[in-house]
């Protein structure tokens, strides 16, 4: 059973645990490595008509590693909890776009903040089951360094593999990877209702993560209809553009007047509890 608030922090995707069966469905071991990779591109050039290679391996790199990271970023986040991230244990279910709608962790399987209630608050055993068969830690630091570790140890092969293909560079890439990590920071304020929390876990975590995760997101902080809003403006490229009439709102090139605009506009879209991402 995944908790509400773990759910709500990651839709539009899905988190599901055991092995999944039916269409769609492949373990991360093969789709981070060679015949994976170039099947998701094939599927991304297929739907979007144009896309160069570069553009291409921009999605690819964009989609799977949101996929990963997601959840363990939520996970950490609400439950104090980190979900082993191993290629071989996770499977995620890609569409015919090569976009990615869930992720299902094969194992109970992860490492948890040793007595310390989630930061939700109290969370019955039932919505948290994994707890007896976690590794545990002594505090938030060593817990964080554990998230890090998993999601660079699980992404870094497969940056390697997109890197090999295509001209773009290790900060293109990784730049991607980074804004993933944070937007999932940020959307944890779904269940938190803090609009700050995430963005000082993900502080954390990028000083962590660096220098391997290059070209991180900054902060685009401003206040709407009275209330405190964290967007961001992303440290590279995803290369939408070129497929498009404009530059996405997070874009390194969209200029901070027009990128607080059309936040404001998205939230209105969105209704009570909103977000600027």
């Amino acid at each position: 059973m995944v908790p509400p608030s773990l759910a709500s922090a990651l839709e539009p995707r899905s988190l599901c645990h055991g092995v999944p069966t039916g269409p769609g469905w492949a373990d991360c071991a093969f789709l981070s490595g060679p015949a994976g990779v170039t099947r998701s591109l094939a599927r991304i050039a297929r739907s979007h008509p144009g896309a160069s290679p570069e553009v291409a391996a921009s999605y690819l790199a964009n989609w799977y590693s949101a996929a990963v990271v997601a959840p363990a970023i939520a996970s950490y986040v609400l439950l104090r909890r980190v979900p082993d991230l191993g290629p071989a244990g996770m499977s995620l279910r890609e569409l015919d776009s090569g976009w990615f709608d869930r992720t299902a962790l094969h194992l109970p399987v992860g490492t948890a903040l040793a007595d310390s209630a989630p930061a939700e608050g109290p969370v019955d055993r039932a919505t948290r089951p994994h707890v007896g068969s976690d590794r545990v830690v002594g505090d938030l630091a060593a817990l964080r360094e554990v998230l890090v570790d998993e999601v660079l140890t699980h992404l870094s092969p497969f940056v390697r593999e997109l890197r090999a293909r295509v001209r773009l560079g290790y900060p293109a890439l990784w730049g991607a990877v980074a804004a993933q990590c944070a937007r999932a920071f940020l959307l944890t304020e779904r269940a938190t209702g803090d609009p700050d929390a995430g963005r000082q876990e993900a502080d954390a975590f990028f000083e962590r993560a660096a220098p391997t995760m290059r070209a991180r997101p900054r902060w685009h902080e401003f206040v709407h209809r009275g209330r405190p809003y964290t967007g961001m403006r992303c440290g590279s490229c995803c290369l939408a553009h070129r497929l498009g009439d404009e530059y996405c709102t997070t874009c390194p090139f969209t200029d901070d007047t027009e990128r607080e605009r059309r936040m404001r506009a998205w939230i209105d879209t969105q209704g009570n509890g909103g977000l600027a991402v």
